[in-house]
């Protein structure tokens, strides 16, 4: 039996890849440039809530990173990464850091969509 797939999950799987190449690579860059450059010091002591955010976001961009290969545990691993993020700074959830939630949620959704039997295929192996 030939395993006909439609266009709106790998339509939904390319967009959040696009996204989340974009993402990876704007915060990685701002990530990097920021340990590893010379102009990077703080206007204030850092608090315990500066690390657990730098750490969170670091883990939601690997997240996005790992979506690639295995969609659930990236979006999974993204969007509880995002969510202690949101409960330290909830003004981190404006744009354009809704951006990564909203990834996750189309690695998530690609991922449900590409698992879910679909109606067509169900009634081909009924006959």
């Amino acid at each position: 039996m030939q395993h006909v797939t439609s266009s709106f999950p790998n339509m939904l799987r390319w967009s959040a890849r696009v996204l989340s190449g974009i993402i990876v690579l704007f915060w990685g860059f701002f990530l990097l440039a920021h340990l590893f450059g010379d102009a990077g010091s703080s206007s204030r002591p850092l608090i315990w809530a500066d690390y657990l955010m730098l750490g969170a976001i670091v883990v939601a961009v690997i997240g996005l990173a790992v979506a690639w290969k295995w969609e659930l545990f990236g979006a999974i691993l993204t969007l509880i990464a995002f969510g202690v993020v949101a409960a330290v700074n909830w003004r981190i959830v404006i744009f354009p850091g809704a951006l990564i939630p909203i990834t996750a949620l189309l690695f998530l959704a690609s991922w449900w969509l590409h698992r879910s039997p679909r109606t067509g295929d169900a009634l081909l192996s009924k006959s």
